[in-house]
């Protein structure tokens, strides 16, 4: 994904942090186990949580399950949930949590013929089998669970098409920017006047704006109205089109304050740190502090700002009118939360060709714009 999934972005957390805090919520009484990589960089202050270090590389989840159910007392039971699966429900987690303890076997969700074991309960008794597939070279869960069903360490707990979205599975990038797309969009009861039927009672669904402060050095620069999600590609997209930086070897770090007095505000404060060697006058940024979703330039401190000194772009790059009037209709057919929601701006990139290759939606189109622009800029293309 060209970053570890542990600690991508999900509503204002990193993935980890969000996984911790479903299992902590219901597995109380409990331990919390962290399954890790060494190199991975978890804080060392993380309260009432057990990292647990991988003995051999290249395993993968039975690799971790092995790891973990060492850590248990032959009585014990583990929930074991993968950072890969951010939508999975506390309800559910739950759910599996109290079947187990009226079966007294392990509990492991099935849609249809296939297992879905990276949101599960495993007894301590399977430890053997995990042992002998590994020993065996046999690393798939579905055949784990296979033999473990048969043996009666597990049941299958059947998924409900309305609950499969719990397991919807991030492994690349561009899957982690799909599952964000519409996740803070939200049904609404609506009063909907026309002149046929007066005021309708009807449900709608709107799509979600909140402020986003960005602070750069520890000084806030600007608040920003937006779509949550690609937080920190609109922090870097604002600063490189405002000039702050050039490039992403000045930034040093974008993060997500959590340390703030205000519980409402957790989420929407991100905080930039710029590199030693680089420079920057923010006391020369031309937005105001606050800027609406309205329009970029609504935001702008004088007109003089509009007409900034930006470089020209050395490019040969030649493209068909054919394909230039085929964008519009190629980028509205990639916007799955406007057609939900009806209230949302696009930008996005496309190759010569006119493939889609990145989309960004938003209730402000300066901001989707930023969000572009960010996402290039910290994958330096």
């Amino acid at each position: 994904m060209g970053s570890d999934k542990a600690f991508l972005d999900w509503n204002g957390r990193p993935l980890y942090v969000t996984q911790l805090e479903k299992l902590h919520s219901i597995a109380t009484p409990g331990r919390l186990l962290l399954s890790a990589r060494r190199g991975q960089a978890f804080p060392d202050y993380l309260t009432d949580v057990t990292l647990v270090w991988d003995t051999s590389d290249d395993l993968g989840p039975i690799g971790a399950l092995r790891d973990c159910l060492k850590r248990l007392t032959p009585d014990e039971n583990l929930l074991f949930l993968a950072v890969d699966l951010p939508r999975m429900s506390e309800s559910f987690l739950d759910r599996l949590r109290h079947l187990a303890n009226e079966t007294g076997s392990g509990i492991v969700p099935k849609v249809e013929n296939r297992w879905e074991p990276l949101a599960a309960i495993y007894p301590h008794a399977i430890l053997p089998l995990v042992d002998d597939q590994i020993e065996r070279g046999e690393l798939s869960l579905q055949r784990l669970c296979d033999r473990a069903e048969a043996e009666g360490w597990i049941a299958a707990c059947p998924v409900p098409a309305n609950e499969i979205a719990n397991f919807a599975n991030v492994n690349t990038r561009e899957e982690f920017d799909l599952i964000q797309q519409g996740q803070f969009d939200h049904p609404t009861l609506l009063n909907r006047f026309s002149l046929e039927k007066g005021f309708v009672e009807t449900h709608d669904r709107l799509a979600a704006e909140e402020p986003l402060e960005i602070r750069v050095e520890e000084k806030s620069v600007a608040v920003v109205m937006r779509t949550p999600g690609h937080d920190d590609e609109l922090a870097a997209g604002f600063l490189l089109t405002e000039g702050v930086i050039r490039s992403s070897a000045d930034l040093f770090e974008i993060r997500r304050c959590r340390d703030i007095a205000e519980p409402h505000l957790s989420g929407n404060v991100i905080a930039v740190q710029l590199a030693p060697n680089h420079e920057a006058d923010l006391e020369k940024l031309t937005r105001h502090v606050f800027t609406s979703s309205s329009c970029g330039v609504c935001g702008k401190a004088t007109i003089e700002s509009v007409f900034q000194d930006f470089p020209a772009v050395g490019s040969n790059l030649q493209v068909s009118p054919e394909t230039l009037l085929s964008l519009p209709v190629r980028l509205g057919d990639a916007q799955k939360t406007f057609q939900k929601t009806g209230g949302l701006h696009a930008s996005a990139l496309f190759d010569r060709e006119g493939t889609l290759t990145l989309l960004r939606e938003d209730v402000g189109r300066h901001n989707a714009l930023d969000k572009v622009i960010g996402r290039s800029l910290l994958d330096d293309r």
